[in-house]
């Protein structure tokens, strides 16, 4: 189990004295410097299927912008993600263990102390770090009520707080746990704070201001802090390049079907027949596994085909909260409990309409969809329609697709 401290103290190519430029290679891109490829500090080359983020890479390389001379940087975020994050899938809970353990937002929520040694009344920061706290404690309940919307509570041992820290660190995609690792290792910030800055319910300094208030960092680093906090941002963005993920359910909807994200009416009620019927479901579930099992993507459910409002009150659900409950048993009874981590559900409005939408990342595993009353089956994305595959062509798939799982 690797930190990102440690990754970074690898001893890595000398890139500075080289060419560097990005080349096309089959289906994505990898950075090159002079004739071989850039390597990453376990010998992986910097491949990826969006050049913007390499773009990104070469930026950083060219122009570090930092005088302190932070490990920050797209290059070794780029590094860590392809060499540990993507590989050792357990490695994020290892390492986070002891840092949710000792967050002082955790402390304080779990104990009602942070285990941080107040400053006096007469400390030159006692007001500063005052404020600051307070305004954080309300971004906080923010990110809980958020994560309340989006997840159902399990029962579990773990304090209610703890618990939906941990929920929204599996539900973080690859970049977003490589920075939340780079900021809890390298700034000493917990995951709390972090969690924050990833989830747009604070901004740079405002992370950067909590790291002061808490004493986790001097105040004298205030410009390095920032240049880390923006430089992480930047980097999670770079890959949402030409993704749905980002964008607001309007312009979703606008943007219509595609291989990525697809409509549908309802989860369980058949319009034409008037009543809940099980294909209805089957039609939803289909899509949620054939994103697993491809790049990812978004259902938009309570949108028609076409692009108006249906609404999911069309599923006569007695509260939206009953609505969530039935989508997920469905998920894990039928697509397995372990694809939860690569799934987020939320509600947005529309013409005072709810629609669900399901964001998809591509599981760690090969997804089945085992259904009560029908055949298990296999099903991928294909353009914008989910296939299902024979066993030959899916043992096939699962063979290229996920040998590095």
């Amino acid at each position: 189990m690797m930190t990102f401290n440690q990754y970074c103290q690898i001893p890595e190519q000398d890139e500075k004295s080289g060419h560097l430029e990005i080349i096309k290679r089959d289906d994505g891109f990898i950075i090159f410097i002079d004739d071989h490829p850039l390597l990453t500090r376990k010998k992986g080359e910097f491949y990826h299927s969006n050049e913007r983020v390499l773009q990104m890479v070469i930026t950083g390389i060219m122009f570090p912008g930092n005088s302190l001379g932070s490990v920050i940087s797209a290059k070794n975020l780029f590094g860590f993600q392809y060499d540990i994050v993507g590989k050792e899938s357990q490695q994020t809970i290892d390492v986070l263990v002891p840092v949710v353990e000792n967050d002082p937002f955790v402390k304080l929520k779990t104990t009602g102390k942070t285990g941080i040694t107040p400053l006096s009344p007469t400390h030159s920061l006692f007001n500063f770090s005052f404020i600051t706290l307070a305004s954080l404690v309300r971004s906080i309940n923010e990110l809980v009520n958020k994560a309340l919307q989006e997840q159902i509570l399990e029962e579990s041992d773990r304090h209610p707080f703890v618990y939906l820290i941990w929920r929204s660190i599996d539900h973080l995609t690859k970049e977003q746990q490589t920075v939340l690792q780079a900021l809890a290792g390298i700034h000493g910030a917990g995951v709390v704070l972090p969690l924050g800055l990833i989830s747009g319910l604070i901004c740079p300094t405002e992370y950067v201001n909590g790291l002061i208030a808490l004493q986790l960092q001097p105040d004298h680093h205030h410009a390095s802090l920032i240049h880390d906090a923006v430089l992480a941002l930047d980097y999670i963005a770079s890959f949402n390049s030409g993704s749905n993920h980002g964008k607001p359910l309007q312009q979703l909807i606008k943007d219509g079907e595609s291989e990525s994200l697809e409509f549908k009416s309802t989860l369980r009620w058949d319009i034409r027949a008037g009543k809940t019927n099980q294909a209805v479901e089957r039609a939803c579930l289909k899509t949620i596994s054939a994103f697993l099992n491809t790049h990812g993507g978004i259902l938009l459910i309570g949108v028609r085909d076409d692009g108006s409002i249906e609404g999911i009150e069309t599923d006569k659900f007695v509260n939206e909260d009953k609505f969530l409950l039935h989508l997920w048993t469905l998920i894990r009874t039928c697509l397995g409990r372990d694809v939860t981590p690569s799934i987020q559900t939320s509600l947005g409005k529309m013409e005072e309409k709810t629609v669900c939408i399901v964001k998809c990342g591509k599981n760690k595993r090969p997804v089945f969809l085992r259904q009560p009353g029908f055949p298990e089956e296999f099903f991928i994305r294909l353009g914008p329609a989910s296939n299902a595959m024979d066993i030959s062509e899916a043992l096939k798939y699962i063979a290229d697709h996920f040998s590095d799982q």
